[in-house]
């Protein structure tokens, strides 16, 4: 088997590796579900990696639901959920809509892009741990696909958290992306809560639709390892471009 370089910088190696199987054999069907993805020996070599980090890697493609693991005999290829014409986020794992986009082939454009430095709000002092009056940095902009727009966004974070111009330099329309890349930052975990909306006049005029119509607010809260709130996300969303999607499984 064919040995692959990996980079081995900013993410973790093991998400990498994950990453990597999933082109390398799922998403492009050379293994079809129902079989087995190559043994252990054979992924730690084509990876140059430990059997630690390959164990890593195996396991985070079964929280995500791609794979099933039996001891003794290997990790099995699932079923991918249904095609269909919305845009399936996958809600289990740490990921933006863009790159939900991207895996299912499509392009999500970024427009009404701003940057800007506020004033952390109670609202915003619950949801990050800061001072009220402390300054805060956002980021806003509307999601695009083929020409109509699905989604608002804001993120918040605060200003200690990394250089504004830099995150500002390496972003691509999703600050989670970005941010991920910084495994200094160590980015672990979010919690997210789905409300069902109206839309007011405000998120109806980003969104370019009329007022009163369905909307999904996703209220998002990224955490370091430590535990300390890095990130908050708010994003408007309408329910006819995207579908959230939850894969349940047994324990690994």
């Amino acid at each position: 088997m064919e040995r692959v370089n990996l980079s081995r910088r900013k993410r973790p190696l093991s998400s990498e590796v994950c990453e990597r199987i999933v082109d390398d054999f799922i998403a492009s069907d050379k293994v079809k579900p129902g079989l087995l993805l190559p043994s252990e020996k054979e992924l730690t070599a084509k990876y140059d990696v430990s059997r630690v980090t390959l164990r890593a890697a195996i396991k985070s493609l079964h929280d995500r639901g791609l794979v099933s693991v039996r001891n003794g005999v290997g990790a099995t290829v699932l079923p991918r959920p249904p095609a269909s014409s919305k845009i399936v986020h996958h809600l289990e794992r740490l990921a933006s809509l863009d790159k939900a986009a991207s895996e299912a082939g499509k392009l999500l454009k970024t427009e009404d892009l701003k940057w800007g430095e506020s004033i952390v709000t109670p609202e915003i002092s619950t949801k990050l741990r800061l001072p009220v009056g402390d300054p805060v940095y956002f980021v806003q902009r509307s999601k695009i696909l083929d020409e109509a727009r699905i989604a608002w966004t804001i993120d918040w974070l605060p200003t200690t958290i990394i250089d504004f111009d830099l995150i500002r330099s390496e972003f691509k329309g999703s600050l989670l992306d970005a941010l991920l890349q910084h495994s200094e930052l160590e980015l672990n975990y979010a919690d997210l809560e789905i409300v069902p909306q109206i839309l007011n006049s405000e998120i109806a005029e980003h969104l370019g639709t009329p007022i009163g119509g369905p909307v999904l607010y996703l209220d998002t809260v990224v955490y370091g390892a430590a535990g300390q709130p890095d990130i908050w996300g708010q994003v408007w969303v309408l329910p006819e471009h995207v579908r959230f999607f939850i894969r349940r499984h047994m324990q690994f």
